[in-house]
This record gives structure tokens, C-alpha cells and sequence, in this order.
């Protein structure tokens, strides 16, 4: 923790919030990345304890941008991925002219077997906040009031990042392999909370329709891949089991069909290797349910939702999310990168704050292991504490 540095008077958790957000658009506003003609996008904002989002903004400039969030000093901000002759009207009336790729990587939807260790129960009931369960719990109980449901706050640990890192290492690979797009045109952002976002910059593909786009979100997550494509045909006959092998005249050596020529070890000469395999499954269909397993298990795990929504708007980069207090930053090592210092870029102003539960981080390089009620912290780590619904700010004397 820094020495010396001023105290923050806060008597709410969106006063202590707002006021570490104020400074960051202030201090930091190099780190905001606009898109590419921005006059042509849609903005839209989240207010601190307000509901739903501003939106069909418009800003000629980065500079009109960065004073709407000093001003404003939005919770979240959104750019849409569209462009649009009139970005202010109403969706209607806006005139589609295309959108850029995106992709979002959410560590939630990885099921990664570690999350319960430092998932955080929230009774549903009363809303007190336990420490995660042990290994030994098998149902949940309110220690407070009994409520048998609950609702989780999860602290990233460094094996989700490193599981959401591995889905990223694989989709940029995809994009820059199996569909060739320029390395250059790659953009990979940590999403500021617990994922990665893509951005695809690259005019190709903004003419790309929803359906379109819904296609290819399929061949990335390796779904429905003909066991014809890689060389396994129903035999001619009654029994639709029956199998043998032919192998494409284009051959096994790009795309899922090396993917899947590479994990079965066989190659265009490999008829009966390929064939010995099928029988081992019992015929065509137990081959193609071991295939489709495979390929799922090969592909990438994103959000289809947000790659086919081609009027979606996106968190902008360069800004903060609420969840968590970091900043949604672009990747330019994802092997080195780390995000509890490479993204968390809040000031270092002491916050006094009141714990719900004993809770633990490690950020910038400091470990915050925080067992009684109340304790003063630096501004990054008591808003992470605060984001993540794990403290509230406690009112301070100023000194």
C-alpha cells in the first residue's frame, strides 16, 4: 500500500465508487480507445444507482467523449460494434452500414472446477454474505436467517484466468489461422472483470449479416461437423450404422478436418486405421457422437449472443467496469499479461470500507487478505471490494 496518500470522505458506496471513476476519465483519459469512425457509432452509458442504459448517443470526437465521462462519470460505457448513417435516431430509422466482429470470452461460462473455492454465497433471502463453502458442504443454509437459496459472488482466481487465456490463445488462433484474418486486424482485450473480448477489424466482414455471423460462431465452437468431412460414410444400404471410409478429394490438411485428422493421428492413408476406429465406435453414428464431442471439446467457448447481435453495443475499451473496478485494457502479450496489475488503474486515495465476509485478493502486486469488519484500503482495492458486492464504504474523517 502507498504511504502518505490522501483520505477519501465517502459515505456511500457510489460516492466511493464515482469519485475513484471520476479520477481515473481525469487522470487517464489517454487509455480510452474510441473506434474507428466514431462519428458513425452508437454510445450508450449505465449511470451509478440508476436503471437501464442511456443510449443513441453520438460524438464527433474523442475529446467531446472523454468530457461526457468526466462529467457524467458513467458506470459502465458501451460502443456499438454497428455503424450508422444516424447513430442518434431510433433503431429504425438509424441506417445499418455494417458492424464490426466481435467476441466475448466470460470466464462464467467456463465451469471451471475451481470457482466454488472462492465463490462467495449471498442468501437470496436476506442478502448476508458468506465465506466460500468447504468442500465438505453439499447444501446451501443461511447461517443468518435459514434461506436455503443464494446467489454468487465469485473472485477470480488465477486458475479462471488462465482457463479464460486458453480460450483466447484458441480463438486467436482461429480467427488468424482457419479463416486468415490479418494478425494485425486482431484486437484482444481483457473485458475488465473475468474474459476477454476480440475485436475484428477488418471490412470483409462487416457486411456479415446475423445468420452469417451465427454460421461461423458455429464452426469456431465446433458445432455440427459432417463425419463425411473428414472421410466416414454411411454405407449404401438399410442400415444406416454401417460405415466405410472415403476421404475427401481435398484432403485432411486444413480447418477442423487436420483439427480432427491431428487428434485421431491418421492422415489421407490412414484408410484402415480410420476404419478400425469407426467399428470401435460401433458404426457411423457412435463415430459421429465421439465427434461431436471432440469438435465441441476443441472448439472456443464465446458468447454467440454478442458475436451475432450485429446491433449490439459492446463495452468500449479503455473503460472501467463496474463489477470490478478495472479497466477493460487491450492485450498485446497475453502470455505476460496479468490482470489484477496490468488493468487495475485506479488511484491509490485510502478508502475506509465495511467487509461482509473475509475476503481475499491479490492486486498490483499486493496482497489484500482482509479478516476484520472494517479496514482502510488503497482506492483500486476498495472498489474492487466494493464492485464485487463484498464491502460497502464506511464513512471517514478526512486528513
Amino acid at each position: 500500500m502507498s504511504k502518505g496518500a490522501p483520505t477519501t470522505t465517502a459515505t456511500t458506496a457510489n460516492d466511493a465508487v464515482r469519485a475513484a471513476f471520476r479520477e481515473y476519465y481525469f487522470k487517464q483519459a489517454k487509455m480510452i480507445e474510441p473506434p474507428g469512425d466514431v462519428e458513425k457509432r452508437e454510445f450508450g452509458y449505465m449511470q451509478f444507482g440508476g436503471h437501464g442504459m442511456v443510449r443513441h448517443l453520438s460524438f464527433k470526437s474523442t475529446g467531446e467523449l472523454v468530457a461526457t465521462l468526466i462529467t457524467q462519470v458513467p458506470s459502465d460505457v458501451y460502443c456499438s460494434n454497428a455503424l450508422y448513417r444516424f447513430p442518434t435516431l431510433a433503431m429504425q430509422e438509424k441506417q445499418w452500414l455494417g458492424a464490426d466482429l466481435i467476441f466475448d470470452i466470460d470466464g462464467k461460462d467456463l465451469h471451471l472446477p475451481c470457482v466454488p473455492s472462492h465463490s462467495y454465497p449471498v442468501c437470496a433471502n436476506c442478502g448476508h454474505v458468506s465465506p466460500p463453502p468447504s468442500s465438505d458442504d453439499k447444501e446451501y443454509a443461511c447461517s443468518v436467517c435459514g434461506g436455503k437459496k443464494a446467489e454468487h459472488i465469485v473472485i477470480p482466481c488465477a486458475k479462471c484466468i488462465e482457463g479464460s487465456k486458453k480460450e483466447a490463445r484458441r480463438l486467436y488462433e482461429f480467427l488468424t489461422g482457419d479463416l486468415g484474418i490479418d494478425r494485425q486486424n486482431v484486437h484482444t482485450y481483457f473485458s475488465g472483470n473475468n474474459g476477454f473480448h476480440f475485436h475484428v477489424q477488418d471490412d470483409a466482414y462487416r457486411p456479415l449479416d446475423s445468420q452469417a455471423r451465427s454460421d461461423l460462431v458455429g464452426y469456431l465452437a465446433g458445432i455440427g461437423l459432417l463425419a463425411e468431412s473428414v472421410g466416414v460414410r454411411r454405407s449404401p444400404g438399410g442400415d444406416n450404422n454401417l460405415a466405410f471410409v472415403k476421404f475427401p478429394r481435398s484432403g485432411l490438411g486444413s480447418g477442423w478436418r487436420k483439427k480432427v485428422a491431428d487428434k485421431l493421428k491418421i492422415d489421407t492413408t490412414s484408410t484402415l486405421r480410420l476404419t478400425n476406429i469407426v467399428r470401435e465406435k460401433g458404426g457411423y453414428a457412435g463415430f459421429k457422437a465421439e465427434l461431436d464431442a471432440m469438435t465441441r471439446e476443441m472448439g472456443v467457448r464465446i458468447d454467440p449472443q454478442v458475436t451475432t447481435d450485429v446491433h449490439r453495443v459492446f463495452r468500449m475499451p479503455g473503460t472501467l467496469n463496474s463489477k470490478s473496478g478495472l479497466a477493460k485494457v487491450r492485450v498485446s502479450d497475453i502470455e505476460s499479461f496479468d490482470p489484477f496489475t496490468d488493468a487495475c488503474l485506479l488511484g491509490d486515495a485510502k478508502v475506509k470500507v465495511r467487509l461482509k465476509a473475509h475476503a481475499k485478493v491479490r492486486l498490483k502486486g499486493e496482497n489484500y487478505n482482509i479478516s476484520k469488519e472494517t479496514a482502510e484500503l488503497p482506492a483500486y482495492a476498495a472498489v474492487y471490494f466494493i464492485c464485487k458486492g463484498l464491502a460497502e464504504a464506511a464513512a471517514t474523517t478526512a486528513t
